[in-house]
């Protein structure tokens, strides 16, 4: 018997300097191990990241936070919700590209990965008619996104940067209004 997947979209910001592009440090399966590597270190926005060694996965997402003095802070319960979609899509694509010739005649490879976000019918989670996204579009701030996955009730979440490409407001007096974004991803896409 088939069960039907749910999937969800959310959309957060960080209060702090999120017109700024988290920077990604990997592998460290813990923020332990990243503060004991950058012991000088002061970010305000910082993802650390790690591979596991047991599956072979890479880019798997440890912690969002900031660094003072190499003293690693927690943000994930920091962020704000600016809305859940309640239709939506990711893409991932892989490429090969070739960036040189290798002397012998034959060439060097290099494999990139671009993925991409659109939410329909995205909910906020506050009364403002979509100012938050229009803001956070019109600011051109980085936002954190988180895509769950629901496969016979066990959620597998993927976290990532992305720049709003577009926002879409519509509806009329009295109406309920609705809104559509989509979402460029920067860096990779982190599997939690």
């Amino acid at each position: 018997m088939a069960v039907v997947n749910a999937n969800c979209l959310a959309i957060y910001y960080d209060s702090v300097n999120s017109q700024s592009k988290a920077k990604v440090y990997a592998p460290y399966a813990s923020e332990g191990d990243f503060e004991n590597v950058y012991t000088t270190l002061t970010a305000d926005r910082v993802i650390v990241a790690n591979v596991n060694s047991t599956s072979g996965e890479n880019n798997i997402f440890v912690e969002y936070g900031e660094m003072d003095n190499g003293g690693f802070t927690s943000r994930l319960t920091d962020l704000i919700l600016v809305g859940a979609a309640t239709s939506s899509t990711l893409d991932l694509t892989n490429a090969v590209e070739v960036v040189a010739r290798d002397g012998e005649g034959g060439t060097l490879q290099e494999s990139t990965q671009d993925w991409s976000l659109s939410a329909d019918g995205l909910i906020q989670v506050d009364d403002d008619a979509g100012v938050s996204l229009l803001d956070l579009a019109r600011n051109k701030y980085y936002v954190i996104v988180k895509f769950s996955i629901d496969k016979n009730g066990t959620t597998t979440d993927y976290y990532g940067q992305v720049l709003l490409d577009s926002v879409s407001l519509s509806g009329g007096v009295d109406e309920i209004a609705t809104y559509s974004v989509s979402m460029t991803g920067v860096d990779d896409l982190l599997k939690a």
